[in-house]
């Protein structure tokens, strides 16, 4: 069977669906993409089994059949010389033919009898979110940063997804910092659950969306959360961890209150970090007087700085990691950021001025070495 398409479409499917392929793996099956072709399209599918990745292409075909494509295949595609890509495959060797300008290549595939099966959703299910693929990426930004990457802390490795009517909330947490964002939309109508989606899945999934203003559909189905774009779809089993009640860390009344530059604080702090030292990389904040001042001193040097800032509540003096503070800094959009602080014990939780949807909190060191 001979199929000739765009080579770069090609490639770009390929692309797509190889951020599923596991790095290491004791089953050699899923180390390869599954290639189907029908009469009307050509799909890609990969999984690791946490998350699926599959891209659909339209292409007229003569015939159909399913074949297991070897990673290689992508790096073959990143450097063809063509504009267009001829795949001729014999279906009883499973040998690949791929030819296109000056190049024609020889690949072997496999029989894809024993590919796992895949992450569908039950057809005719309808989504329980359609967002704006730019704003769900936004959201997502917000929080899967602050989830943990220690496999000792199975439950904050993913990201909490919760419903309730029109209102969707993502939380994420290290135990030493909290980022929760809450979305709401009038034509939502939620059921009161709770998704803990990996946050390793939601990092893939920021690679695939793309800056386009088109909708994507949002599926929550038994142990499955998928996401339904165009021509792709990606899909993640659901961890089966209990997250802990969050709420509670979260002071309602605060002590301290500074609005300040963003764009001064973070390089303030940037600079600041270039001094920082062991494990938590402290440096310490001071706010009095409608200034913040930002202070590290090390074995190799020390460093002061004084920010202007609006001052709201009690001057105050406390250490936190420089790298929770940049993570926040770096991501928010807006010109002015506003800092609470709730005591020299108590946690600094960052807000947008015009925005209550969103909150960052990060504990304090309480003891510098």
């Amino acid at each position: 069977m001979k199929i000739s398409v765009d080579s770069v479409i090609f490639r770009n499917c390929l692309e797509t669906v190889e951020k599923a392929l596991p790095t290491r793996s004791t089953m050699p099956v899923i180390g390869s993409i599954l290639f189907e072709i029908t009469s009307d399209s050509l799909t890609f599918s990969a999984t690791n089994l946490e998350f699926f990745i599959k891209s659909r292409m339209d292409c007229t075909n003569s015939g159909q059949g399913k074949i297991l494509l070897p990673p290689k295949i992508v790096d073959i595609m990143r450097n063809f010389p063509s504009d267009q890509v001829t795949v001729d495959i014999n279906w009883d060797t499973y040998r690949l033919n791929i030819s296109g300008g000056s190049a024609n290549f020889h690949l072997y595939g496999s029989d894809p009898e024993d590919y796992p099966v895949s992450f569908d959703i039950d057809p005719g299910q309808k989504p329980q979110v359609t967002i704006e693929q730019t704003k769900l990426k936004k959201i997502i930004k917000s929080v899967v940063f602050a989830a943990s990457n220690e496999e000792t802390r199975p439950a904050f490795n993913g990201i909490l997804l919760s419903g309730k009517n029109k209102t969707l909330s993502l939380t994420a947490s290290d135990t030493y910092r909290l980022a929760v964002k809450k979305i709401e939309d009038e034509n939502w109508s939620l059921d009161e659950k709770n998704s803990l989606v990996p946050a390793r899945a939601m990092r893939e999934l920021l690679r695939v969306l793309s800056d386009q203003t088109v909708n994507i559909d949002i599926y929550s189905e038994r142990s499955i959360l998928a996401f339904q774009l165009e021509d792709v779809y990606f899909a993640s089993r659901l961890l089966e961890e209990k997250y802990p009640d969050v709420s509670g860390v979260i002071p309602k009344e605060y002590k301290t209150r500074v609005v300040v530059d963003r764009k001064a604080f973070e390089d303030s702090v940037n600079r600041a970090s270039l001094l920082a030292e062991g494990k938590n990389q402290a440096v310490n904040f001071i706010v009095q007087d409608n200034q913040l001042e930002v202070r590290v001193s090390g074995q190799e040097g020390s460093m002061e700085e004084i920010i202007p800032v609006e001052q709201d509540g009690e001057n105050l003096e406390l250490f936190a990691n420089t790298r929770y503070i940049i993570d926040i800094l770096k991501i928010i959009e807006e010109q002015k950021v506003v800092v609470d602080f709730h005591g020299e014990g108590g946690p600094l939780i960052f807000k947008m001025p015009d925005d209550q949807s969103y909150i960052y909190l990060v504990l304090p060191i309480k003891k510098v070495n």
